[in-house]
C-alpha cells in the first residue's frame, strides 16, 4: 500500500528562543539519527523517497507496512535521546506536478492531497505520536478486521498473527478519532530493543512535563501516555 509520512520536532522554535545552538544541536541529532536508522532501508528500496528540511521530516514510497516497521525504530532511538517526533502517516504516494525550473530555483508543487491530509492529521493530536489514516488501518488490518475497535482486540488477540507483527501496535487513538502506532511496544528487528531505557524515558518525560506550561507540558504528558498504552497492548496480547 503506498503512503505518505509527514512529520515534525517537537519544541524546536523554543530550543531556538533560547538559543540557537541548542536548536541547531537539537536537529543535528535529529537529522543523524534518522539517517542512521533510514540508509541501510533506502539502499535496498528505490522506490521510498525522504526530505528532511528544518524540523520537518517527508518519506512517501511504495510500502507502508514495512515503512511502520522503520519508523517504530525512529521514534524509539529518537525518544531514548530526548527527542519527540509527532507524525502521522496516510494512504497514497505523493507526488510532484512537473514545473518549469532552473538551477537554482527548484519548485516541489504535489499533485494531490497527500501531504495536506497527513499535515491535516498529524496536528490533530499532542505529543511524540505516529498517527494513521483511518482508510490506511483499514486496509493493513483488512485480515484482523476486528482490531479496527479495542474491545475486537482485547476479545481476538490471541490468533495467528505474530506478536512480533507490526500489525499488533495498530490501535485506535483514544478519542476513536483516527489511529495511532503503540510504537513503544518494541517489534524485533536491526536494532536491539533492550537499547532502549524505557525507565529513564518514563521518569524524563514525567520530570520535563511539571517544569513546563501547560500547552508544552502536554505533549510530554501525551507521550508518557501513549507508553502506558503500548505497554497494555502488550500486556493483554502476553495473558
Amino acid at each position: 500500500m503506498k503512503f505518505t509520512y509527514y512529520g515534525d520536532l517537537l519544541g524546536v522554535s523554543g530550543y531556538y528562543k533560547l538559543s540557537s545552538k541548542v536548536a541547531y544541536d537539537k536537529l543535528n541529532l535529529f537529522y543523524n539519527t534518522v539517517f542512521s536508522c533510514m540508509r541501510e532501508y533506502c539502499h535496498q528500496h528505490q522506490q521510498v523517497s525522504i526530505q528532511m528540511f528544518s524540523d520537518s521530516l517527508l518519506i512517501w514510497g511504495d510500502e507502508s507496512e514495512e515503512i511502520l516497521i522503520k519508523l517504530q525504530e525512529v521514534y524509539l532511538r529518537l525518544i531514548n535521546k530526548g527527542l519527540l517526533l509527532r507524525g502521522s502517516i496516510v494512504e497514497g504516494k505523493l507526488q510532484e506536478s512537473p514545473r518549469l525550473t532552473v538551477d537554482n530555483f527548484n519548485k516541489f508543487l504535489p499533485k494531490t492531497d497527500h501531504l495536506a491530509r497527513a499535515v491535516g492529521l498529524e496536528s490533530t493530536q499532542k505529543g511524540a505520536r505516529l498517527l494513521i489514516e483511518p482508510r490506511l488501518a483499514e486496509v493493513l488490518l483488512r485480515d484482523n478486521y476486528e482490531w479496527m475497535t479495542h474491545e475486537g482486540y482485547i476479545n481476538d488477540c490471541i490468533n495467528g498473527v505474530p506478536i512480533s507483527s507490526i500489525k499488533r501496535r495498530i490501535s485506535p487513538t483514544p478519542d476513536n478519532q483516527s489511529f495511532e502506532l503503540l510504537y513503544f511496544w518494541a517489534t524485533p528487528g536491526e536494532f536491539k530493543s533492550e537499547e532502549i531505557e524505557y525507565s529513564k524515558i518514563k521518569n524524563n518525560l514525567k520530570s520535563i512535563s511539571q517544569f513546563l506550561q501547560e500547552d508544552i507540558s502536554m505533549h510530554y504528558r501525551e507521550t508518557l501516555n501513549l507508553l502506558k498504552r503500548s505497554e497494555l497492548r502488550d500486556k493483554i496480547t502476553h495473558q
